[in-house]
Formats: C-alpha cells, structure tokens, sequence
C-alpha cells in the first residue's frame, strides 16, 4: 500500500500541522502493510522536514510540490494539481494533513483529511474577518469531498458532531495524533543562555487562542510576588503568528526583555532539551484541538500545567496540574498555579501507548484499507454496468 500525504502549507517553520504530518510518515513507514510513503511538502519547508523532524531516512520519501507560497496558489495546486500527482506516483491512499480544497472526482483513491480542530468556528481572530470566511469555506468543501474526516481528539469529533451532524456517522473517526518525540535524543538548544538560569516553557504558536499574553501577565505578577523567582526566565517556542507584534509589544509593556525568549525553529533533539530541563512546562489555552506539546512534555519527564479545558483533560489526564481560566483575576491565578506547580515532585517520563505507533498506525492502516475496498468494489460495479449497457446495445 503506497500513502501519499500531502503537508503542503504556509509554514516557513515547524508547525502542529507540520509535526502531524511528519509524524503520520514514520508511524505509517513502519507498517508491513505499507509498502512505501511519500509525503508533499512545499520548497520551503523540504529543509525542516528532513532536519528539525528527522524525516531523512529511506522509509519516505520527500517530494517538494511545485508551487509557490501564496493562498491562491496553493489552493489551485490541491485542487487541480494533487490528483494528478496521486494518479502519477500511483498511490492507493492520499491523505490531506489539513483541510484543503480538493475535487474529489479527479482522485482514482480514498482521499482522507486529518482534522485537527475547527478554528475558524471556535477561534476566528487568528485568521482575520475575510480569510475566516475562506477557511470556512475550505473546511466544509473539503470534509464534503473527503472520503474519511479523521479527527485528532474526541473534544474535536464532537465539535464536528455539532458542526456537521450528518457527516459525523458517514464519515468521522477519532484516531488520535501519534507523538514520535524521543526522550533519548535531547540536545542543548542552540542557545545555551536560554537552559543558563532556571525557566519556565510553553511551546505554542502565537495565535489568539494560546492565551500567551496571559502567561506573560502571569510572569510578571509572578516575578512581584516572589522573590524566589528572580532567576527565572520563560522560553515561548513556537511561529510567529497574528499576535506576535503585541505579545512583543507586552514584554516590552512589562519590562521583561531580559527573561522572555522567543524561539522559532528548534529541532527536535533541542526541544526535547527545553522539555527535559524546564521547571515547569505551561499550556495556558483557551482552545485546542489535540496539542502536541502537552504529551511531548510527559514523554520528557516534565511538570506541565495546563489551562483547565476539556481537550487537555483528554490529553494529559491525571498526568498534569489544572488551572481554570474562568476567574476575575486570571494572570493572578495562573501566577500562583505556576508557583504551586513548580512545587510538585517532578514526575516520570510518560509511558503510555495510547499516542505511540505501536497504538496508532493499525487504525489507519484498517482505515485505507476498508476505504480502497469500499472503492473498489463500487468501481468494478460500475464496470459492471457499463458492460451491461454495452452488451444490451450490441443484443438490439
């Protein structure tokens, strides 16, 4: 069986939708049942695919798709090109690592969609009022034309149940996302002042719904309210994104340059780093759909705290400390969380199967499976009929 994933985006750097879809490539990789793995990326981000990730290996292989990065252009590439890529390398699966436009009728394969949550319903200002419209729009077509909409959380399948009832029961699933970060890589971070003095963590992009400017508020009052804290930095690693010019504008605001660092592009081995070494690692979300950081952290024998919403309840269990974002004094409250937090005995590394490969690569391999049987079976019926056309045609 030959999967073609596509992970062409805007992203210049790595991403959850970028982590996702590599991640879908070395867990596919090492099935039996699949015999090769091609993943589509844009030119721009061949480099981080292969180094930050470490997709380089023989198991997939890296195409880098043909167009150029602007919205247009890569929705007419989904659109028109990708079936013919499909239909080219002769694959029996393509899966959409996002939501993209697609026709569904140029494809001679099952066509599934990752759905990793529905922003442009439950957080709209991180995409603007004109470009939420369009991303609606691509939402829906595609999880209309798409044979199978695999959502990464139960939180996220049933928001699309309320979304979309009728699309859920013919075509949603939960698999959960497969986390391939491996403890045993860690590496010091490029900058070594940043792991110099204790620090706290968060690794999100920055975008409305991460709730960053809370944490920074946080920070601050932290910092008033204990003497302790003195030492203490706080590393924001994740893309820029349409609150980065006020997240900057409030460290300024709070006189906090020399303890915030923002990084962009970190490799896999020196996040692994960050997440090992940190005091505490902070997801201070409003929303998410699955939210990778939360089990890589686990995985890394972190304490992580997390804003109190029912993804991350999903997610992280009893494995994470709670706070509530429904209090008058929130950063007051997150401060002292964060205190609190820091406190705890550091925990064991996660060991859990529930988002290994191990766990994870037999549903979707169970998944293709039925689907290409599914349209197989429908295309020899529809041979059938054509030959009883002809047959009747040639009898008169």
């Amino acid at each position: 069986m030959h999967i073609l994933i596509s992970a062409v985006s805007s992203a210049r750097h790595p991403s959850g939708i970028c982590r996702h879809a590599a991640n879908l490539a070395k867990c596919l990789s090492g099935e039996p049942a699949v015999s090769r793995v091609t993943l589509l990326a844009g030119r721009w981000q061949v480099d981080y695919f292969r180094n930050a990730f470490g997709l380089e290996s023989d198991a997939v292989t890296i195409l880098a798709a043909d167009v150029e990065n602007n919205a247009r252009a890569r929705n007419w590439w989904y659109y028109r090109k990708l079936p013919q890529i499909a239909r080219g390398c002769g694959a029996d699966a393509v899966h959409l690592s996002f939501p993209a436009p697609v026709r569904r009728q140029s494809f001679s394969c099952p066509v599934i969609c990752s759905l990793h949550d529905l922003y442009p319903y439950d957080s709209p200002r991180n995409f603007g009022y004109t470009r939420v419209l369009f991303n609606r729009i691509f939402l829906r077509q595609c999880l209309d034309a798409s044979d199978a909409v695999i959502c990464s959380s139960d939180f996220t399948l049933s928001r699309l149940r309320q979304c979309s009832p009728r699309l859920v029961p013919q075509k949603a699933t939960r698999i959960y996302q497969t986390v391939a970060l491996d403890p045993g890589n860690g590496n010091r971070p490029g900058q070594p002042e940043i792991a110099a003095s204790p620090f706290l963590l968060t690794v999100a992009q920055h975008r409305r719904n991460k709730n960053l400017q809370l944490l920074l508020s946080a920070f601050a009052e932290l910092r008033q309210q204990e003497e302790s804290t003195n030492r203490l930095s706080l590393v924001i690693v994740g893309a820029e994104g349409p609150e980065t010019a006020n997240l900057y504008s409030l460290v300024q605001r709070l006189s906090l340059q020399q303890y915030v660092h923002f990084e962009s592009a970190l490799a896999d081995i020196e996040l692994c780093r960050l997440y090992q070494e940190c005091e505490l690692m902070i997801v201070p979300s409003s929303i998410e759909g699955f939210c990778f950081p939360v089990v890589e952290a686990l995985r890394c024998g972190s304490r992580v705290l997390c804003s109190d919403i029912p993804v991350l309840r999903e997610i992280g269990g009893s494995h994470c400390h709670y706070f509530s974002l429904n209090q008058e004094q929130t950063a007051l409250a997150l401060a002292k969380a964060i205190s609190s937090a820091m406190l705890a005995p550091a925990p064991m590394p996660f060991t859990s199967d529930r988002f290994s490969a191990k766990e994870i690569a037999p549903q979707y391999v169970a998944l293709y499976s039925r689907l290409a049987a599914r349209i197989g079976a429908t295309t020899s019926l529809q041979f059938a009929e054509l030959d009883a056309v002809r047959h009747d045609r040639y009898a008169s």
